[in-house]
C-alpha cells in the first residue's frame, strides 16, 4: 500500500517540475520574456495551491478511490493536449487544468495514509509518502532533461502521458478504497463498484471478514462543503504552523527555479547538464526523506512514552491529564534543519550572484532540498494527527498555503532578481525563514494550552452532536 501511495506521490509531483529545465527553450520558442516563462510555472502554482481545497474535501465524502481515479484520467488527457500545443496562452491554460487535475492527489495520499495508520507508525509511513512524493519534484528535471535532449520539449508531455497513464491503471486494478466510513478498517466489502479493487477482491478475500459493517466508522461530514477547510485554517495551531512550512517551500522552489535559469544562460549548460545538476537536490530529497521519517518516529515514541510514565495508570489515561501534545512532539525540532535551509540559501544565492563554482552552488542546493525534507513532512504528518476525521480538507491546507507561497515569489521572482539582485532576493527568503521559525516556537511556547483548547472545542462539538 506504501508503495502504491509513493508511486502515486511522485506522478503528481513531477508534473510542476519535469519541464523546468526547457524553461529556456519554450522562451526561444515563443519569443517571450523570462518573466513571461515564469507565468507558465506561476499558473501551475496557483492551480495547486486552490484547488486540493476543492478536489481532497470531496475525498472525506465520496471516498479515496473515485477522487484519484478521476485525476489522474483527467491528467493523461492534460497532458496530451500539452504535447501537441503551438501556443503560448493555450500552454498557460493547459498547465492551470493539469494542476486542478494531478494537485490534489498530493493532499488524497495524506488522508489515505491516515486512514489505514495510527500516531505511533505514522510519521514514518506519512514521511516515506511524501518524501517520495518530494523525490519526483527533486528527480523529475533531469527526466524532463533526458527526453528533452532525444526529442523536444514537447515530447516531455507524451512522457507525462504515459506515466500517468500506467500509475492509473495500476491504481485502478490495486489500489483499494480506504476510507473508514465505506470500507471500516480494510475487512468490509464497499457496496458500490467504484470503491472496489480487483486485487483486493481477489487476494483479499481472507481479510474480508466484516460482514455486518461493525468496523465501519460513523459519517459524520455528510454535505459537500468545499469552504470547510477555511474553518480548520484559523485554528492557531494550523496556521502558524503552516506559514513556516510555506515559506521553506517557496524559498526551495524559487532556488530550483533560479537553478534552470541561470545554469542555462550564465553558465551556458546544455538542456541535460541542467538535468544532471538536479541529481543533487533529488538525493536530498531521498536522504531526507529516510532521515526525517525515522527522527519523526522516534521523536513520537519517545515524547508518549514519557506522557504515558506520567499519566498512565491501570492501563488507563488518568482523568485529570492533560492531552498529548502532539504539536511539541512533531515539530519540537524544526529549528534544526530550518537553520540548516536558511544558511544554505545565503551562501546559494551569493555565489549565484558573483558566478561562483557549480560544486557550491549544488552542494547549497542540496543542503537547502534536504534542510526542507523534515518539516515539510511532519506539516502534512501534524494535519492528520490533528484532524484524522477530517484529513483531506486538512491536508488540502498543506497544499494551499506552501504553493500560494511559492506562486507568489516564483511570480516575483524576476523582478526581486532585478531590483535587489540574487545576494539580495535569496537573504530577504532567509530573513522571512528566520521569522517561520520563530512563528513554530510561538506555536511550541502555547502548545499545552492549544491542545487543552481543541480538547474542549471538540468535547463541546461532541455534546452538541449528542444533543440532536
Amino acid at each position: 500500500m506504501t508503495f502504491l501511495l509513493a508511486t502515486i506521490g511522485i506522478c503528481s509531483s513531477m508534473s510542476m517540475p519535469i519541464y523546468w529545465v526547457a524553461l529556456t527553450e519554450i522562451e526561444k520558442q515563443f519569443n517571450i520574456t523570462e518573466e513571461q516563462t515564469n507565468l507558465t510555472v506561476v499558473a501551475y502554482l496557483v492551480l495547486q495551491a486552490v484547488s486540493p481545497v476543492f478536489v481532497s474535501t470531496a475525498s472525506d465524502i465520496f471516498g479515496r478511490r473515485p477522487v484519484v481515479l478521476v485525476c489522474l484520467i483527467g491528467a493523461v488527457g492534460t497532458n496530451i493536449g500539452l504535447a501537441v500545443s503551438n501556443a503560448y496562452w493555450l500552454i498557460i491554460f493547459l498547465r492551470c487544468v493539469l494542476a486542478a487535475f494531478v494537485a490534489p492527489v498530493v493532499s488524497v495520499n495524506s488522508s489515505i495514509v491516515g486512514d489505514f495508520t495510527t500516531r505511533r507508525d505514522r510519521g514514518g509511513i506519512s514521511g516515506f509518502v511524501s518524501g517520495f512524493t518530494l523525490i519526483g519534484q527533486g528527480f523529475s528535471p533531469f527526466l524532463g532533461a533526458v527526453v528533452d535532449s532525444r526529442w523536444d520539449w514537447k515530447a516531455i508531455f507524451w512522457f507525462s502521458t504515459i506515466v500517468d497513464a500506467f500509475v492509473f491503471f495500476l491504481i485502478l486494478v490495486t489500489c483499494p478504497e480506504t476510507k473508514r466510513t465505506i470500507v471500516g478498517n480494510l475487512s468490509y466489502r464497499p457496496k458500490n463498484w467504484i470503491h472496489k479493487s480487483a486485487a483486493l477482491i481477489y487476494f483479499g478475500k481472507k481479510r474480508l471478514t466484516d460482514v455486518d459493517g461493525s468496523t465501519l466508522e460513523p459519517i459524520t461530514t455528510r454535505k459537500y462543503d468545499p469552504l470547510s477547510p477555511f474553518a480548520i485554517l484559523m485554528s492557531p495551531e494550523i496556521i502558524f504552523n503552516l506559514l513556516p512550512c510555506s515559506l521553506l517551500f517557496a524559498t526551495w522552489t524559487i532556488s530550483q527555479t533560479s537553478l534552470t535559469t541561470y545554469l542555462s544562460k550564465q553558465y551556458h549548460y546544455s538542456t541535460l547538464m541542467v538535468g544532471v545538476c538536479f541529481f543533487a537536490p533529488g538525493i536530498a530529497t531521498i536522504s531526507g526523506t529516510i532521515i526525517g521519517g525515522k527522527v519523526a518516529d522516534y521523536r513520537y515514541r519517545r515524547a508518549k512514552r514519557v506522557y504515558n510514565e506520567k499519566y498512565l495508570k491501570d492501563s488507563k489515561i488518568s482523568i485529570d491529564a492533560p492531552p498529548f501534545n502532539i504539536i511539541k512532539a512533531r515539530v519540537g525540532i524544526f529549528a534544526i534543519p530550518s537553520s540548516v535551509v536558511i544558511a544554505a540559501t545565503l551562501v546559494f544565492g551569493w555565489c549565484l550572484e558573483y558566478d561562483e563554482s557549480v560544486a557550491i552552488i549544488l552542494v547549497c542546493s542540496f543542503f537547502i532540498t534536504f534542510g526542507c525534507m523534515y518539516p515539510l513532512n511532519v506539516a502534512s504528518t501534524l494535519l492528520v494527527d490533528l484532524y484524522p476525521e477530517k484529513s483531506g480538507s486538512a491536508s488540502s491546507l498543506n497544499n494551499l498555503t506552501r504553493c500560494g507561497m511559492s506562486a507568489i515569489f516564483v511570480a516575483c521572482l524576476s523582478k526581486m532578481t532585478a531590483s535587489m539582485n540574487l545576494g539580495g532576493t535569496y537573504t530577504l527568503m532567509a530573513g522571512l525563514d528566520i521569522l517561520g521559525v520563530g512563528l513554530i516556537y510561538y506555536v511550541i511556547y502555547k502548545s499545552d494550552e492549544l491542545m487543552l483548547a481543541k480538547r474542549e472545542r471538540e468535547r463541546k462539538a461532541q455534546s452538541k452532536s449528542d444533543s440532536l
